[in-house]
């Protein structure tokens, strides 16, 4: 699809541009620069522009805040666009007096064309001219620093808009949409006791869902809360430490006592670790035990398992004349000797048993290792709490002693301990998996976030199987399922190539100091071959990747649209100018450009040896609205307009 401007329209507009019809003709260049001094209606018009392509919702006060003077009651806005070879006007109607828009879309050169509201575009041009695809061709200047931005997501949502990959995202929320008209057809055509008990069961699922969106909302409040006590908790508890130790004689029974809670810490974790051990090896747990596990490996060599039950056996005898008991061994005897061996054990489980059997009959351990650890470790932690305790009586004797600022942060510090307690408590209640805590609790799926994950998915079967949607829906996933994975792999080759050929691009535009792309996640990372990566850019630089990431972008995409930019070049030094003047021009079949008298040098001169499909406009405000537009190259050099 080749999209071309060919021109717009503004009329009771405000700016130097009241009323102002550029015309860029029908067959337009394919490079027009615009000149103008700056506060005469450039950045109005290119967001005119946006608004009547995308056909935006304008607010009442934007409206408004449109009007020439308090003197007009309407205004009106016009795009002229080329499609394919087909024209079409893009027009919003404003209305001071209410601050309403309205889009209107007049067809010219066809059967049955004409003026009608609303927006009456081919297709395939109506999805493409989205917010997000827009702003890159009718360029936003901030859209550079949000590009390269690493927590915005504009170079991604550029890349999805223009292949089109937020359609795939669509087709998933379709899915969606079919599997709940599928619910409710089938409901539609039930019995009345069988509509009944579907909005029973619907009822059931959507307060299950409600009550695990309250829970999660618990969980996260909680969570929250508890993280800034700890941290509030944490510094109380180092002001009393430095508190007390400004006493030189607790200051000396503060160190002691911090390295005997080291000692105690350190033992603590290992004979920890040592109880862990001693728990996966059961010989070592309790001598009955072991006991057990040694007599379970007699009683295999005993009873010479699994030898007697190996599947060879039976192979084996089913080539044989005569069985072991004697009996001949006939065609039906044989074939059913070989379909039972099938119950029995090969020979690579015989292996696996046989090393069970002489682990179990070889099992040796200290029976006793784990009780000893587990003494020891109780051990330690009665000598942690008599630390704890030390501590504070050193503490309480200082607030004895008329120390009212330690008393103040200790009743701060227990306080916030038990509200820390509590909310400990609720985040348990609210998150453990563990169904012993769960029953020991007295939990229910109304309280416990996990419990009502598992009563959702029960209640969601139950909708899905009575409404006879359940393989829909389970189809509808795995379509889903593909359309992400589908849109994530074809994301990722598209970063890859946009990355590519932006690293090109940037290569001819820095001369002195080079800076590549090093991944396109939402924004773009920038790195600098050699020493890693880019913290930061200049203004300018931020300007140029931009423009070598867009036209990348825009180069290789199946649509041929217009690339409109606002003081391209205002930014950029005076080489950089001219290298991108240079570059970009040549990825666009048209390129309108608005700029100011100081972006002639380097940039505009980059377009005087271009060939004869250049356009130059100058436009001079003359006051009251109107204005003076002077067309080609002379007057477009000798123009000196205000910069501010």
């Amino acid at each position: 699809m080749d999209v071309r401007l060919t021109g717009w329209k503004a009329r009771n507009i405000r700016g130097g541009l009241r009323d102002v019809d550029i015309n860029l003709g029908d067959t337009p260049c394919r490079w027009t620069l615009i000149q103008m001094p700056n506060g005469t209606g450039k950045t109005t018009t290119m967001a005119l522009l946006r608004a009547t392509l995308t056909g935006a919702e304008m607010s009442a006060k934007l409206v408004r805040e449109l009007r020439a003077d308090d003197n007009v009651e309407t205004g009106s806005f016009e795009a002229r666009l080329l499609v394919d070879g087909k024209s079409y006007r893009l027009q919003v109607e404003l209305d001071f007096r209410d601050g309403s828009a309205t889009y209107w879309t007049v067809q010219e050169k066809e059967r049955g064309g004409g003026r009608e509201e609303g927006r009456n575009l081919p297709a395939e041009l109506q999805g493409l001219l989205k917010p997000t695809l827009t702003e890159l061709f009718v360029f936003n200047g901030e859209l550079a620093t949000d590009i390269i931005d690493l927590d915005k997501t504009a170079a991604a949502q550029a890349i999805r808009a223009l292949y089109g990959l937020d359609t795939l995202e669509s087709l998933a929320k379709r899915v969606d949409t079919l599997v709940e008209l599928e619910q409710r057809r089938a409901a539609a055509i039930t019995s009345a006791k069988e509509r009944k008990g579907i909005t029973q069961l619907q009822n059931a699922y959507n307060e299950a869902k409600r009550t695990g969106e309250r829970l999660d909302q618990q969980q996260k409040a909680a969570s929250t809360r508890l993280i800034k006590l700890e941290r509030e908790r944490t510094r109380l508890q180092e002001e009393i430490q430095a508190r007390m130790s400004e006493d030189a004689g607790i200051r000396a029974q503060i160190e002691v006592l911090d390295e005997r809670q080291q000692d105690v810490d350190a033992n603590a974790a290992d004979l920890s670790l040592r109880a862990l051990e001693a728990l996966r090896r059961p010989a070592f747990v309790h001598p009955a035990l072991l006991a057990r596990l040694q007599h379970l490996g007699g009683k295999l060599y005993e009873l010479k398992l699994p030898e007697t039950i190996s599947r060879e056996f039976f192979n084996e005898l089913a080539t044989q004349e005569r069985c072991v008991c004697g009996r001949p061994i006939g065609h039906d005897e044989r074939e059913e000797i070989v379909s039972g061996a099938q119950r029995y054990l090969a020979q690579d489980q015989i292996s696996v048993i046989n090393q069970m059997k002489l682990a179990l009959r070889e099992s040796q351990g200290d029976p006793d290792e784990l009780s000893t650890t587990v003494t020891s470790l109780q051990s330690q932690l009665d000598e942690r709490r008599r630390i704890k305790a030390e501590r504070e009586r050193l503490a309480s004797e200082k607030i004895a002693e008329g120390d009212e600022i330690l008393k103040k942060l200790r009743d701060e510090v227990v306080t916030l301990s038990e509200e820390i307690n509590t909310l400990s408590n609720t985040l348990e209640r609210l998150t453990t998996k563990d169904p012993s805590r769960q029953r020991a609790l007295r939990l229910s799926w109304e309280t416990n976030h996990p419990l009502c994950e598992i009563e959702l998915k029960a209640r969601d079967t139950r909708l899905q199987t009575a409404t006879r949607t359940r393989t829909f829906a389970l189809q509808g996933e795995k379509l889903k399922a593909i359309v992400h994975a589908t849109s994530r792999q074809a994301l990722d080759i598209l970063r890859e190539r946009v990355r590519t050929s932006t690293n090109d691009k940037l290569a001819r535009i820095f001369a002195t100091e080079m800076i590549e792309v090093s991944r396109i996640g939402g924004g773009l990372e920038l790195r600098t071959p050699g020493l890693g990566a880019k913290g930061g850019a200049s203004e300018g630089q931020k300007l140029a990747i931009a423009y070598a990431f867009l036209t990348s972008l825009l180069a290789d995409a199946p649509y041929r649209l217009p690339f409109i930019v606002d003081s391209p070049a205002v930014s950029l030094d005076t080489a950089n100018r001219r290298q991108v003047g240079d570059l970009i021009p040549d990825f666009f079949n048209q390129m309108i450009m608005f700029v100011i008298s100081s972006e002639r040098e380097g940039f505009a001169e980059a377009f005087y040896d271009r060939s004869a499909d250049v356009r130059y406009l100058t436009v001079t405000p003359l006051g009251g609205g109107t204005v003076d537009i002077a067309e080609g190259l002379e007057a477009f050099k000798s123009f000196h307009g205000r910069e501010g």
